[in-house]
């Protein structure tokens, strides 16, 4: 797997420390030398380039063409964005990836072609958020571009499904479980007879719009 990194900050250099055991051949594009520096003296199998992301001449020096991923973490959310879009435009990239230091360009760089887009602010305020609205309800995976996703929570003993089979009981918003952890440790897979129990942790496939009545009936 080929993969450009663009920017060598902390955030590049611990994302090498963990890719490097999968054996990718990565190669990191920064501007300021003595982060390249550090980069190669650290990383003997990692291919470093003093230069601009961005800079198309840097690019094809890197091996850019066709590469698997461009992943774009410097600083400058323009930088970012100019240079995902060159990488995806002119130099095929399969997918590309794409820091955003303010949030509020979330949405722009989605507009723009970006394939995946990440914030950290936002990842942090979104987990606040759901703590605080929905105590005891958590997501531990949420379905891309969809609004689908799967929640994790302990079945309250106030819950009108303590005490039914999974056939008996309405999930709220035709949501799915599929997977339940008993107390002890169990892990059961999902049968019309099954009987909930309070206490039990349930994974349940579910949309967006339906995390306040499963809080509701399953979770307060």
């Amino acid at each position: 797997m080929k993969i450009i990194i663009a920017g060598g900050g902390k955030l590049a250099y611990y994302l090498i420390k963990t890719l490097r055991s999968y054996r990718h051949d990565i190669s990191v594009i920064e501007l300021q030398k003595e982060q390249c520096e550090r980069i190669a003296t650290d990383f003997d199998d990692v291919s470093v380039y003093n230069g601009d992301g961005t800079n198309i001449r840097t690019l094809e020096e890197a091996g850019c063409a066709g590469v698997d991923f461009y992943v774009a973490v410097t600083g400058k959310d323009e930088n970012n964005l100019v240079g995902c879009q060159i990488a995806k435009k002119r130099f095929h990239a399969r997918l590309t990836v794409a820091r955003v230091n303010n949030p509020k360009n979330i949405e722009m760089f989605n507009r723009m072609g970006v394939d995946r887009v990440y914030s950290g602010t936002q990842i942090l305020a979104d987990i606040i958020e759901q703590e605080i609205e929905y105590n005891g309800l958590r997501v531990v995976f949420s379905i891309e571009k969809t609004t689908k996703s799967i929640v994790e929570f302990k079945l309250s003993a106030n819950s009108p499904a303590n005490g039914k089979t999974l056939q008996e009981f309405s999930f709220p918003g035709n949501s799915n479980v599929v997977l339940i952890t008993r107390e002890d440790g169990m892990v059961v897979m999902p049968r019309g007879d099954l009987v909930m129990h309070a206490g039990d942790i349930m994974l349940l496939s579910c949309d967006e719009s339906a995390y306040e009545a499963i809080w509701r009936q399953m979770v307060r």
